[in-house]
Parts: structure tokens; sequence; C-alpha cells
């Protein structure tokens, strides 16, 4: 298969080789390429690409503005907001008030001091507020310079300003929040509805929330979400801001829906991606679902089907376990399965399955003993948490990286991963048609329950009706996914109906390629649950 597919492979290595290139010679026609690269990945959400690319075109190019305010940006999304601030304030300085680079860094100033108070566990600690307060400052003076123009920089300033109403922390010389919403409407509202972008809608539904005019919210949402341009960096950012920002949850059913519509939506999309903890993953368990048309009014006609696919995604994970050393961190990740789908008695039983190099009876480094560990399901309510009884079946390294444990206390209530019967078809590499998708649930770098929705590609498989296995016990599937350490004994799941065609066990940059095809891809690396299974029951 052609892995060409792939934007974030391609874009990868076209960073990668300009780079390399950089480094032994900063061309002019280089710099150009390194700064539509840097948009480019921004668009990606690959973040740490966009940094290390903007970080040495600002070296080559330090008079860049957009090069240093995009480097800026790389800093905030991977958890350096201060430092971020830093460099936007020095930006901000050098740039003549009112030329479009200066309104951006000014806003991206707010981004930066939000994130900071988003960040904050108690919204009402001095250090927050004051966060609040800069960012309120940040997105104001562009706005009321030009709020024609930089009506965004008024939609930021709207959610604010809400929020430290709400807090009971708004300054007697903040605008009003209610007036400035209606500026921003009668700004966007002169523009014909066909002229309008993704941002446009977005912009007036933040405005039209502000106004407390629910209808032409969910109106304006279902225009952007439906819009051809709005990728999955614009559905987080957005979803981002209604939940950390607005809090709209808090604000009763209604709010509760639009969060979960726009969710399934974001997890619909290509690129999309959510981290949730254990009471997160709980709390939306249980939380009612939006109503019938609320979703239709969000997502249109499929909105309960996008819904209910969503829903299921999150009862899977319920079922996707915490590997840990006793006493220590997170050391990989499993799943609970039924023994009768692997041919196992008591046919009810419940085991769980993870990789050979987690956990293994037979000394066998990396992986502990069962003895040494312990398997915590974070998303029962106040965790559950089981030593392991014995290892019920096996499998090594170089065969199927495969364990089978038995608990001493298997979880209540928690129903076993469904085993798909087939792979899925892979298209020809002439056809042109898609590949298909697949999904990982997993604890990646040891961190919370993770849905990996990033570029999730299935590559190739050895399983029939064309595979051609080396090892005809074991199926090798290949596919692509941002996954970690901890990753380790994840289950990878088939797109349309969540059950499980594989078990993650490993990746790299240079794997080589199935099926007596040759070359090399980056690639993630599991075995088939259906060549698992066939070897469990011989």
């Amino acid at each position: 298969m052609n892995d060409d597919a792939s934007p974030r492979a391609r874009l990868q290595r076209a960073a990668a080789a300009v780079l390399a290139r950089l480094r032994e010679r900063p061309e002019a026609e280089l710099l150009e390429q390194g700064r539509k690269l840097v948009g480019e990945l921004r668009r990606l959400r690959d973040f740490e690409t966009m940094g290390s690319l903007a970080e040495t075109v600002t070296r080559h190019l330090p008079g860049d503005a957009t090069a240093r305010r995009l480097y800026a940006q790389s800093l905030i999304e991977t958890g350096h907001a201060s430092a971020a601030v830093d460099v936007l304030r020095a930006l901000s300085r050098r740039l003549r008030r009112g030329e479009p680079e200066w309104a951006e860094a000014r806003g991206l100033v707010g981004r930066a001091f939000k994130q900071i108070f988003s960040d904050a566990g108690d919204k009402t600690h001095r250090g927050a507020i004051d966060a609040l307060h800069h960012a309120i400052d940040a997105y104001r003076e562009p706005f009321e310079a030009d709020p024609d123009r930089h009506f965004w920089h008024g939609v930021n300033l709207v959610a604010l300003l809400v929020r430290a109403g709400r807090l009971g922390t708004a300054r007697r010389d903040d605008p009003d929040a209610r007036a400035v919403a209606l500026r921003i409407v009668r700004t966007l509202e002169t523009k014909p509805p066909e002229q309008r972008e993704p941002w446009d809608h977005a912009s007036l539904a933040e405005a039209h929330l502000g106004l407390g005019h629910w209808d032409r919210v969910e109106r304006h949402l279902h225009d952007y979400v439906a819009s051809a341009g709005t990728d999955a960096f614009a559905l987080g950012g957005t979803l981002r801001q209604l939940v950390e920002i607005w809090d709209v949850e808090a604000e009763g059913a209604r709010g509760a829906g639009l969060v979960g519509a726009l969710r399934a939506a974001l997890m619909s999309t290509p690129g999309g991606e959510v981290d949730l903890s254990g009471p997160e993953l709980q709390r939306l368990s249980h939380q009612p679902g939006p109503e019938t048309n609320q979703l239709e009014a969000i997502l249109g006609h499929e909105g309960p089907v996008t819904w209910r696919w969503w829903q299921t995604g999150l009862e899977r994970a319920r079922s996707v376990c915490a590997v840990r050393e006793q006493l220590g961190g997170r050391i990989g990740t499993g799943f609970l399965v039924r023994a009768a789908d692997l041919g196992l008695e008591p046919g009810d039983e419940l085991l769980v399955m993870t990789n050979h190099h987690v956990v293994n009876d037979q000394g066998v480094s990396p992986g502990l003993p069962p003895d040494a560990v312990e398997i915590a399901f974070d998303a029962l309510e106040g965790g559950h948490v089981s030593t392991v009884r014995e290892v019920a079946w096996r499998s090594p390294v170089d065969r199927h990286d495969a364990c089978l444990m038995r608990l001493d206390a298997p979880p209540p209530g928690l129903a076993p991963l469904p085993l798909a019967k087939s792979l899925p078809v892979m298209p020809a590499a002439e056809s042109g048609e898609p590949l298909p998708r697949v999904y990982v649930i997993g604890h990646p770098g040891g961190r919370e329950l993770s849905f990996s929705f990033q570029d999730n590609e299935l590559l190739d498989h050895e399983g029939p009706p064309r595979g051609v296995p080396p090892n005809p016990d074991a199926w090798r599937v290949h596919y692509r996914a941002p996954t970690e350490g901890g990753s380790s004994g994840s289950p990878v799941f088939n797109a349309r109906l969540w059950q499980v065609i594989a078990l993650h066990h490993m990746g790299g940059r240079v794997m080589p390629r199935l099926n007596g095809q040759s070359g090399t891809y980056a690639a993630n690396q599991g075995i088939a649950v259906m060549s698992i299974a066939k070897a469990v029951k011989a």
C-alpha cells in the first residue's frame, strides 16, 4: 500500500527534509518553503514539528513576524504558555500598532493567558484571575482599534468578560459583554450567508451565546460543522473555548448537549483527538445525551447516528484498563475480553489481554511478572484495581506478543470488548479509494486514557484473503496512529462498529512493508485478534 495518502506523513517528511537542508545552507527558496510548511503543520496540529521548523526559520529570518508568531503558538500548544507570552510581548513591541501581525500577536498573547487561566484548577486563585484579566486586555486592544476587522478578538473578549462576570471578578472599566456581542453580530450579518467563512459561523455562534440566543447558536454551529473548511484544528479550538472559557456545560442540559454534539463531530473528523480522565469518562458515560432535535440542529439528519457511534466508543473505553507496576506508574494498557471468544473456559469469564512484553510469567524483560502488576479500570466510579491471579495463556514477542490474564477481582458492570470476525478489506493501490480507518484507545506515555483519532489509517494487513504472512499463525496489522510507550497492549478498533481487530504492540519510523512488498514506511504494528484467537484455540 502507498502511504503517500497521509497528509501528516507527507508534511513530516517534507519538514524533515527542509530542516536538514536549512541547517546546511539557508537559501531563500528553502526558507520560503519552511514558512509555508509551518502554517500547514499548524492546520494538522503537529505542533512539535511546527515549533522546530518555525524556530529554524526565525533564526535566519529574525524579522519575519509571522514565523515568530507561529513559533509562539507552538509553544502554547505544547504547554509553554508563559514562554510564549515573553516571545509575543517582544514581538508586539517591535510591530506598528494597527498592522495585521500586531493584531495577530496581541490576540495570541490573549490566547496564552487564556490557556494559563484554563489550566488553573482553582479559577478563583489570584494567579488565575490575573491571567483572565491579562487575556481580556490583550483581546480588547485590537478589537477596539478596528472592531469590524478584528471580530475574532471581540468574540474571545465576550467569552472572557462573561466568565469574569460569573466569577465576580469583572473590573469597573471592562467593556460590556453584551454590547461587544451585538457589535460582532451586526458586523458579520452584513456579509451574505453564501460568502461566510467557517470562522464567521463560529464567531456568530459565540456572539449569540453571549446574547443568550440558543437557537441561533445551534444554527450557526450547524453551518460551521457542515463547512468543508472546518477541520479538526478548528473544531478542537471551538470545543475547547466552549468548555474551558464559556463553561457551557454548567448552563444545564442544553449547554451539555451542545458540547456533546460538538465532541461527537470532532471525533468523527480525521485528526480529532481527546484525552479523558477516569472521572471524565464516568461523567460522560452517564450524562444524558442531547435531544434528537438538538443533534439534528447542529449535526444534521445524521446527528443521532453520529452521537450513537461516539457513545459506543465511550462505552468501549470503559473496558480498557491501565497495567500498572504495583506501587508504581502505568507501564502499559490492557482490555477486557470474553473467555469463550478465545476458546477458553469458563466461557463467561472476563480476562484481560495485554502484550507479552508488558506482562509475562517467564521473566522475559522488559515484561513484569504477574505478581508485580495491578490492573486499574479508571472508568469505573471510584476506580477499580485488581491483582492478577494467573496467566491463562501467553505467546512470546516473536509470535503474537500476547498475554491473557485472570484477575483476582474482575471489574463489576463492564462488558468485554467485541472481537472482529474479519479484518477490513484493503483497496487496491491503483483504485484511489481511501484507506480504512482505525481507532486506538490506550494510555500513551502512561497518561490518562486517550482516544487516538489523528491520521489513523489502516495501511495493510496479512489477513485473508490476500495476506501473505511469513508466520501463518500470527498476522501483522500495520496502521498509522499516534502512539507512545504505555500504548502497548491497546485495542485497535475498526471504524464503524468499534470491534477490536488487533492488539497493538510496537511502532517505528522504519517498518518493513508487509506481504512481500519492498521498502519501508513509518507505521504502528499490531497482531490481528483473529490470529490470536486461532492460536489460543489450537
